[in-house]
């Protein structure tokens, strides 16, 4: 494979949204040649091999460990949540130390273009690293949160430096409740780790169907927030479908995929001028004194700790 590999992690899961995200690669040339899969239960990496055979595909087992967490554990989802991104972390570490450069996805991400002929990893030699982002630029709220890595999409450029990096998180979430995104922005505070955000027009987090639509990105990651549907009913609803019941890819569906992501989500759609976000004195002063003495001017060891209080 001469180019970095597009890596998605998946199980039984999340499955069906990794087979619809395989037809939206179907129609971008250049994408599903370097898509490589690894996942984390038998079952569907079984089923990944029966219907793409000539995707390279691998499988970490995690159902041993599943099966030690009792059904009745409140936070089990979570657990395996964190199980997963662990697994992830340990993976990157043990790439970027044997000298392979890579990028990191997720099947709930669309590809509204093609990210593939944008030759990012290029276009930015002398960064270790590449990032998503949360936020959207139309609204105040997300100033204070500059540089959040979201996580779903990032590069990395394999070598002893981001092998540190990815072994840091590795570390830290052993024996902390953190997801590996407040991690990674964290560390990226040091400059030496060479981390460089990529701009929300390229590739955006679900925040961007919070706002208006004059401007869609080359690849948004689409979270589902309602407790009462699926992620796979929550992109029926949004037409992002792009397969067909027969397990064949839906062309018109891809190359219609823009207009779905403008008219997506209508619920999510906050109006600008009625956002209730705003700021006392106070607060403004005291972003002025951290700014002023560089102190954790973004937040970044906020969204390193707030989690702890989620658990």
């Amino acid at each position: 494979m001469p180019k970095p590999p597009y890596i998605i992690f998946y199980d039984s899961s999340n499955l069906d949204i990794f087979l619809n995200h395989i037809c939206n690669l179907e129609f971008i040339p250049g994408a599903l040649s370097r898509l490589v899969a690894i996942s984390f239960d038998t079952p569907s990496h079984l089923i990944l091999k029966e219907k793409y055979p000539n995707i390279p595909s691998v499988v970490i087992n995690l159902d041993s460990i599943k099966k030690t967490l009792p059904e009745s554990y409140e936070n089990r989802r979570y657990i395996i949540y964190q199980l997963v991104l662990l697994t992830r972390a340990r993976i990157c570490a043990s790439l970027a130390l044997r000298g392979i450069s890579f990028w990191a996805m997720q099947q709930d991400t669309l590809w509204v273009e093609n990210f593939d002929s944008m030759d990012l990893e290029n276009r930015y030699p002398d960064e270790y690293m590449l990032f998503d982002t949360v936020g959207n630029e139309q609204f105040g709220e997300y100033d204070r949160m500059f540089g959040w890595i979201c996580g779903s999409t990032f590069f990395v450029r394999g070598n002893p430096t981001t092998y540190q990096f990815f072994y840091q998180i590795d570390s830290f979430m052993r024996s902390h409740q953190s997801p590996d995104s407040s991690i990674m922005t964290y560390l990226c505070g040091h400059r030496n780790y060479r981390c460089h955000r990529l701009p929300r027009w390229i590739i955006s987090s679900s925040d961007y169907f919070r706002g208006t639509r004059e401007t869609t990105p080359v690849m948004i990651q689409v979270d589902s927030d309602q407790t009462d549907e699926t992620k796979m009913e929550s992109f029926q609803r949004a037409n992002f479908i792009f397969r067909h019941d027969n397990g064949t890819c839906d062309r018109k569906s891809v190359h219609k995929l823009r207009d779905a992501v403008r008219l997506a989500f209508p619920e999510k759609l906050k109006l600008l001028d009625q956002s209730p976000y705003g700021e006392s004195m106070f607060t403004q002063l005291h972003y002025m004194y951290k700014h002023i003495f560089n102190i954790d001017r973004y937040n970044n060891k906020v969204f390193l700790t707030v989690h702890y209080t989620l658990v």
